[in-house]
């Protein structure tokens, strides 16, 4: 089965710029195709399964321009002309109609809950906005364009467009625990195949505004992922666990404080790491039921410490440790120390051999800020750093909980030190600087 390149999908029109919406017809005293430098643009959607209307999809009229560019898109500047993107509903029998629409060329794009946009399924990756396309994607890009609808607006020929979307693959499964509960309300994200400085690579497709960016496990741990084109695909689950404390007041009102955040991440196999994932493919239309995975609490262990100092013994109050597989080097946890806590905790260790990590610790002075009267909040910390140390690693075995784990990290190197008040330097200033 053939690489696919890059993508787009709906999700392709979360890498444009912002949306407008569409001006309500007879807010102006000139009809929409008699106002000066204005149009009409018209038509239906259907959908290619049911031949029938989508009713209530999102249509939007997309400069052409724009879309044609291989420049990186930024989301923070805005549009810089006075054609800007337009979006609307269709109605019930499929139709819409947009007024009141700049002179120019325009891309009609529509897109609807399970279904394609119409097929954008390789044009630009949204995880690489930042980098312009380069030929073989600038060419896949144009190959993709010729199956999207395209109207020019011009003085008195109104313009009209007819959309069918495709139904995509869809995947469905159940998330539970290994003594056989499910798993409830935890994220699911589908990895696709792609490609990344030529190298094959997964990324997830749920960034924010997409089909795929808020799907979670209901009550009995069933997820279903729907609007997919032809791919293979990896399902990842992410199950996130914190120290949280909730303050609640007289009054009702309340504030939340979190320690010690901990993730965990299963993929398809019911594996921890995405080398060892089980991948599989989803044609158009196809409905893959039965994507189950197993989270194997009974298997997984704490390790707890602290960093010390190697020159006296001392436990250092302010540090942070990352967790890493001895084989390949891959990331497996990382934790902080908090200011009630000076030692580490990493929850959800696997069995297996690894590289326990201190990049950086300091000795620091938490002083307590005074609390808002009425207003509850977690405890409040203003931190003075004494003493810095330099990175230091040790190898670890983890074969059950393990408590008493030490690093002794020694006097920092000149570029750690510089690396160090650089950074703090950067954190004053931010805090100082007006909001």
């Amino acid at each position: 089965m053939r690489l696919e390149t890059q993508w787009v999908v709906v999700v392709f029109l979360c890498t444009l710029n912002g949306v407008a919406q569409q001006p309500a017809n007879g807010t102006s005293g000139l009809a929409a195709d008699k106002r000066p430098g204005t149009g009409t643009v018209t038509g239906r959607v259907y959908l290619d399964d049911t031949k029938g209307p989508a009713r209530k999809a999102k249509v939007s009229l997309q400069p052409a321009e724009a879309l044609q560019s291989n420049a990186p898109h930024s989301r923070s500047s805005g549009q810089t002309d006075s054609k800007v993107t337009i979006e609307i509903e269709t109605s019930f029998d499929g139709s819409f109609s947009f007024s009141h629409v700049a002179y120019g060329a325009y891309y009609v794009i529509a897109s609807y809950p399970g279904y394609l946009s119409p097929p954008l399924a390789e044009a630009r990756s949204p995880y690489d906005t930042q980098q312009p396309l380069g030929p073989a994607e600038a060419k896949q890009k144009e190959h993709v364009f010729e199956t999207v609808p395209r109207v020019t607006v011009q003085s008195d020929q109104p313009a009209s467009a007819e959309v069918t979307l495709v139904r995509g693959g869809a995947i469905s499964g159940n998330i539970s625990y290994d003594d056989g509960n499910p798993a409830i309300g935890l994220r699911v994200a589908v990895l696709a195949r792609t490609l990344r400085e030529g190298k094959e690579t997964w990324v997830p497709l749920n960034f924010p505004g997409t089909p795929f960016s808020l799907i979670v496990t209901d009550d009995r741990g069933n997820y279903r992922i729907s609007g997919l084109p032809d791919q293979k695909y990896i399902v990842q689950v992410t199950l996130d666990s914190s120290e949280s404390i909730t303050y609640v007041s007289s009054g009702s009102s309340s504030g939340t404080g979190s320690n010690n955040t901990t993730q965990l991440i299963i993929y398809s196999g019911n594996t921890p790491r995405l080398k060892d994932a089980a991948p599989f493919s989803v044609g158009l239309r196809e409905e893959r039921t039965g994507e189950d995975i197993r989270i194997p609490l009974s298997k997984l262990h704490r390790v707890s410490g602290f960093i010390v100092s190697a020159h006296d013994g001392h436990t250092i109050n302010s540090e942070a440790v990352i967790l890493y597989s001895t084989d390949d080097k891959s990331f497996a946890g990382r934790a902080n120390s908090t200011e009630n806590n000076p030692g580490f905790t990493l929850n959800f260790v696997f069995d297996g051999e690894y590289i326990l990590m201190s990049p950086m610790a300091a000795d620091v002075d938490y002083q307590l800020l005074p609390q808002p009267i009425g207003n509850p909040s977690p405890p409040l910390y203003e931190s003075h750093p004494l003493h810095l140390y330099g990175s230091a690693s040790i190898p670890l075995h983890v074969g059950s909980d393990m408590d008493g784990v030490t690093i002794a990290v020694p006097e920092p190197t000149a570029k750690e030190a510089q690396v160090f008040k650089d950074a703090y330097r950067q954190q004053v200033d931010q805090t100082q600087s007006p909001q």
